[in-house]
Formats: structure tokens, sequence, C-alpha cells
């Protein structure tokens, strides 16, 4: 058995984009997730709800077309997604990008450490960056 004695790090960052031309709601979240508010799991889902809600409020709004190409070559977002932004922008949606942590509560460190992609008529969420 291998102990490493100087510094670990066991926290998790991503990532990830939120389109849409309205704040995420706790209903189309449940349904783009197919979730039912009576399930066994409503409660974890409610929580990630909240997290992302909250991550989306205080992340950062791209106003322009140069603000989603300053974020071309760096390893947040695949070459597909930026397009999408872009695309986004043009159709006046907004895209925000916002980050979440494992070092917070559960749901969001479930978010977190997981890739995932979320969409609907009314949203898109992508986080595949991820770094565990």
């Amino acid at each position: 058995m291998k102990i490493k004695m100087d510094f670990v790090s066991n926290s998790s960052s991503t990532s990830f984009v939120y389109i849409s031309k309205e704040m995420l709601s706790k209903e189309d979240f449940f349904g783009a997730a197919g979730v039912s508010p009576d399930s066994p799991v409503a409660s974890l889902f409610e929580s990630m709800f909240y997290q992302l809600k909250s991550s989306i409020e205080g992340g950062k709004t791209l106003q322009s077309l140069e603000d989603v190409d300053a974020l071309a070559g760096g390893d947040e977002f695949t070459t597909e997604v930026l397009e999408r932004m872009r695309d986004a922008i043009k159709q006046g949606k907004t895209v925000t990008t916002g980050h979440l942590s494992s070092d917070e509560c559960l749901a969001e460190t479930l978010l977190c450490t997981e890739i995932f992609e979320i969409e609907s008529e009314r949203f898109y969420i992508n986080a595949y960056d991820n770094y565990w």
C-alpha cells in the first residue's frame, strides 16, 4: 500500500453553461431530468436544482460573440458547445457560465463529480468540464 504524504486534493470543480430565454424553474428542471415531484429522490433533485439556480444567478452572462470567442482554446467547453453558445446569442437567448464545487453540499458535489448535459425545449445545460 502506498500513502501520499504531501498535498492531496479531494475537491473538484466543474464549469457549466446555461442557455435559455428565462431563469431555470424547478418544474422545467424536474421535467428535463425525468424526476417526479413525489419520487423518492425528489429532495435530492430539488437540492440540485437550487444549487444550479444559485450558480446560474451568480454566474457570468456572456453578452457578445467576442465573449464566447474568449473561451475558445480553453478546457472548459468543447468546440460544439462554444458554437451552441454563439448560436444562442444570435437568437437573443441568455448564455450564462457558472461553476460548481465539490466542497459544498451533497447535491452540488454530485453535480460536480459527474459530467452531464440536460436539454429541454426551454433550456440547455452542459457541464462536461470536470476536475477531480
